[in-house]
């Protein structure tokens, strides 16, 4: 996850992982996992991997400094990664069986006035914990000028993207990006009237739900705007 000057917390709320690949016939194991909140009770540090800038603070998983100096907020980008590595798929061949997985999260951007605006998040499924070098902007913590695009990469992103680069749609909109920061596909928020970034000091918060169907090799993406004024909420949803 990278960003480049939007302050983000991020709080997951449901992790999930179906980590076992058993035959056929056999029951399917399970592996939950659950964080309400995060504090010095909960020692988030010995379960996430976490690269500066990132930090788990206040009670959540901030992926880039909260900080009114947005001076330090241009060009970064931190990752925070779940550090138990689990396999998602075995074999070369499309009839293999291979693990699923759904995660689901509530995350906040919120934009430091008058700064630099951000690139966004993404949600990332990679082989190692390593944040690429020269990462941020455009390349949102996951692949840099170098390694954009190459296959050896292995890994997969959900990105909430708020900023428009040149092979974006706009800049609101969702994507799933392979191995690069050019998505596969993209859905734009706009015209759902779904704002990933509120206005001012208006805080949106979004349910993100992401899920692999190992079975079916198939991913989706559904994401839950709930906007609240006073004690009034309207929800959204949208799938990709």
């Amino acid at each position: 996850m990278g960003l480049a000057a939007t302050s983000v917390v991020l709080i997951p709320l449901l992790l999930s992982l179906f980590v076992t690949v058993p035959p056929v016939t056999a029951k399917l194991k399970t592996t939950n996992i659950r964080f309400d909140y995060f504090n010095d009770t909960s020692k988030p540090g010995k379960v996430f991997h976490v690269d500066s800038p990132a930090t788990i603070h206040n009670d959540a998983l901030q992926v880039t400094m909260d900080s009114i100096n947005s001076a330090a907020l241009i060009n970064q980008s931190g990752r925070i990664l779940y550090k138990s590595p689990f396999t998602l798929w075995e074999g070369q061949n499309v009839t293999d069986r291979v693990a699923s997985f759904n995660s689901s999260f509530l995350v906040n951007l919120n934009r430091v006035e008058s700064s630099t605006p951000g690139e966004g998040l993404t949600f990332v499924v990679a082989p190692d914990l390593n944040l690429p070098p020269h990462s941020y902007g455009e390349f949102l913590g996951l692949t840099n000028s170098t390694t954009d695009g190459n296959n050896t990469n292995h890994l997969i992103a959900v990105e909430l993207d708020t900023f428009k680069e040149d092979f974006d749609p706009d800049s609101n909109h969702v994507g799933l990006n392979i191995n690069s920061v050019r998505s596969n596909i993209t859905r734009s928020l706009t015209p759902l009237r779904f704002q990933l970034v509120g206005e001012g000091k208006t805080n949106n918060f979004f349910n993100v739900w992401v899920q692999y169907d190992g079975i079916k090799k198939v991913s989706s993406k559904e994401t839950s705007s709930q906007q609240c004024y006073k004690y009034r909420c309207s929800n959204t949803v949208v799938y990709v």
